[in-house]
């Protein structure tokens, strides 16, 4: 089978992503030597390259594993005669009718996965939507490897003449992550394990250049190379034509190489604006190296999903999209976009991570999240309920009420939610006790012991000493061990506290604070490990707060058009709990201390 690359189709994309991720120029032709390229499936498996089912104990490919390659390498040099069996086929139509899965109608729903398949567009883009345990860096290491191979098979063993590139300017095979130990482990690991387990690499790899997140691959040319400068006393040798390398989003080492294939990890939570570990940036820093490679460059994108924003969702339209011409007829936007979304249990045959399991031993620990990380789903620009509102019923006492005295033996934290002259003003008091579970284990839950929400009255803002009055008064009922508050012009209420001997400190306002406190507080509700009473403004907030995931985590927000339109007392609670969970008293007043001074 030639070494045969086919020419680019005319390029009529115009928008900003299109020059982001799209701009390619035509490959050279082949020269008069062919050599012999074997398909994807045959490379995985065979004993002369990476020999999985020789191996101890032997690598078998997952069905679907084997559908995601044949389908990315269909009709490409080595792969003109792979096609998907009738009983793949099935299974692939088997997902698009019983997964609720995020391809737009308008142009086709999953079937537009079909079609291009179908199609003779050769793939360079690849988008893995996956769920966690879906053997995403598996599949994109077989990918890094097989291109690593088919270099070394251009004609004569020199892929440099075949791409009319300068010698000795390696060409690159990149993995990248948002962070340097993210790229090195699990993915790189994994690249570097198909190579070095695989008899074809065996005589070429470079084992002296090679440092840790490289290797140098010698090709045949190299090897020539390299005879004729020792037979010439020349002491600088070729390192490798071909290097494997791994590199963080933000990292410039990563930018500037010829590239012919790129894996971008965890794309969808790459930043997701502005700054160089953006998914615009990285794209538009990266693509330049592909160009001398045209429609012979592979670009892999894998993540589980986030929200419907960023790079990744825009990719991911962009692989469905058609337009449509006058007379009806239509076409693909992007030919070449290949935008697979699989749940984990249609991709992973273990029974561990079947569908009645995943739901039944994950889904209950967090419902939402569970959408995203082990079901694949894009979550909605419109949001999502932050918590389960069944599981907020469970943790209510219906009997409970709010406390007027406390336990001397509790320790008692209150937080507060400042508002502005418009807003409420919130408190909550939470205390945390010990019990032992089920199985004997020492577990902490935490007790809502009273909630207050002051409402200004038309434009006249909450009469602060009112607020400052009933902490008094509390500390002087419970054994109040810290007062806190969000970072939000507090300071002249937290110096008249101090001043009467009460600990009070502001805690910071910031996005992964937030984070942090409500991830705790979802945890809490979801495993009952919070006891409230019903307070109707506190449940009603939390049954109502929405939430959206982003690229760095998750914005929650309250619908103002909603019954109730505030999270000020959740937001008092999520800080209280935090702070009773992780008994966080960082600020504690001095302690008195006898001095010796001496006599006088």
């Amino acid at each position: 089978m030639a070494y045969n690359p086919k020419k680019k189709p005319q390029d009529s994309m115009s928008s900003l992503i299109d020059k982001v991720i799209s701009e390619h120029i035509p490959t050279p032709s082949s020269d008069s030597e062919n050599r012999d390229i074997v398909d994807i499936i045959t490379f995985c498996e065979d004993p002369r390259f990476l020999n999985f089912l020789g191996q101890d104990p032997p690598i078998n490919l997952w069905p679907m594993q084997k559908i995601v390659l044949k389908m990315f390498y269909r009709g490409s040099a080595g792969n003109e005669h792979v096609f998907l069996s009738d009983d793949e086929l099935e299974m692939v139509k088997s997902i698009g009718k019983e997964e609720e899965l995020d391809y737009e109608p308008q142009w086709g729903g999953f079937d537009t996965v079909l079609e291009k398949y179908k199609g003779t567009t050769e793939f360079t883009h690849l988008l893995l939507v996956m769920g966690r345990r879906s053997s995403k860096t598996m599949l994109v290491s077989i990918i890094a490897v097989y291109e690593a191979y088919k270099l070394c098979q251009c004609p004569e063993g020199n892929p440099h003449k075949f791409y009319k590139i300068t010698p000795d300017k390696p060409i690159h095979i990149i993995n990248a992550a948002t962070s340097e130990g993210q790229a090195l482990d699990p993915l790189f690991k994994e690249i570097e394990a198909r190579v070095l387990r695989s008899t074809y690499f065996m005589d070429k790899i470079n084992h002296d250049a090679s440092i840790q997140g490289t290797i140098y691959i010698l090709t045949d040319s190299d090897k020539r190379e390299n005879s004729r400068r020792i037979a010439n006393g020349i002491t600088k040798m070729v390192q490798g034509s071909v290097m494997l390398m791994s590199g963080h989003s933000n990292s410039a080492s990563i930018r500037g190489h010829a590239a012919i294939c790129i894996a971008l990890d965890e794309f969808a939570h790459f930043q997701t604006s502005s700054g160089r570990s953006s998914g615009d940036a990285v794209l538009t820093a990266l693509m330049p190296s592909m160009r001398q490679f045209g429609k012979n460059s592979k670009i892999v994108l894998l993540s589980d999903p986030c929200g419907k924003d960023g790079m990744f969702w825009k990719i991911f339209q962009l692989a469905q999209k058609k337009n449509y011409k006058p007379d009806g007829t239509w076409e693909w936007q992007h030919p070449d976009y290949l935008a697979l979304q699989f749940p984990t249990w249609r991709i992973n045959i273990q029974e561990d991570f079947s569908k009645e399991i995943l739901e039944k031993s994950e889904k209950p620990k967090d419902p939402i999240g569970f959408q995203a990380t082990w079901a694949a789903r894009f979550m909605s620009l419109q949001g999502a309920k932050f918590f389960d509102t069944m599981k907020i019923d469970q943790c209510i006492d219906l009997n409970g009420q709010e406390v007027k005295v406390g336990n001397p033996f509790n320790d008692y934290h209150i937080h507060l939610d400042p508002g502005l002259t418009i807003h409420n003003y919130a408190l909550c008091m939470t205390h945390s006790m010990k019990y032992n579970d089920a199985n004997g284990r020492k577990r902490q839950k935490i007790v809502v012991d009273l909630i207050r929400c002051w409402k200004p009255s038309g434009n006249t803002p909450v009469d602060i000493g009112e607020i400052e009055k009933t902490i008094k008064d509390l500390c002087r009922r419970f054994r109040v061990v810290a007062v806190t508050f969000d970072a939000w012009q507090s300071a002249q209420t937290i110096q008249n506290l101090r001043m009467c001997g009460i600990n009070a400190f502001e805690t910071p306002f910031r996005s992964v604070y937030i984070q942090q406190i409500y991830g705790e507080l979802r945890n809490l509700i979801n495993e009952r490990e919070i006891v409230l009473y019903p307070h109707e403004q506190l449940v009603g907030e939390l049954k109502e707060l929405m939430f959206t995931l982003t690229n760095r985590g998750f914005r929650k927000f309250f619908d103002p058009k909603s019954e109730y339109p505030s999270d000020d007392c959740a937001d008092a609670l999520a800080g209280s709990a935090y702070q009773a969970l992780n008994s966080v008293i960082t600020r504690a007043l001095p302690k008195p201390l006898v001095v010796w001074t001496g006599r006088r």
